[in-house]
């Protein structure tokens, strides 16, 4: 979708059906109250803070896409926004070229954290 079409006002539209019905319907599996919104960059990251319910100029109050009597339900969703180089692995140590190639010589990367190291991080 092209810059300015909307895209954010649909998604706090979404993260908000979703939020209210899964608490008046908290077996529903068609539902759910927590969401990770991943971002190509920073910048949007930041921009992205009006999905928060919690942030001052909330998309939900300023776009009028809630009553505020339901702000309080809205809350207690778990909402992460963040950007995909936290799913990059990271290295366990810092060494400069010439020592990582001498440490690492003949065998797998053991300065990287693993895939399942990432995870958990």
């Amino acid at each position: 979708m092209a810059t300015g079409s909307g895209k954010t006002v649909v998604m706090a539209m979404l993260i908000a059906w979703h939020v209210l019905n899964k608490l008046a319907n908290t077996q529903d599996a068609r539902f759910t109250d927590t969401f990770l919104i991943v971002t190509p960059g920073i910048t949007i990251r930041d921009r992205l803070r009006v999905l928060l319910p919690n942030d001052p100029q909330n998309y939900y109050h300023e776009r009028d896409i809630l009553p505020t009597e339901w702000m309080v339900e809205l809350g207690k969703a778990k909402i992460i926004i963040t950007n995909f180089h936290v799913f990059k692995q990271r290295e366990l140590m810092n060494a400069g070229k010439l020592t990582k190639n001498i440490l690492t010589q003949g065998t797998a990367n053991s300065l990287t954290e693993t895939p399942n190291q990432m995870v958990r991080r």
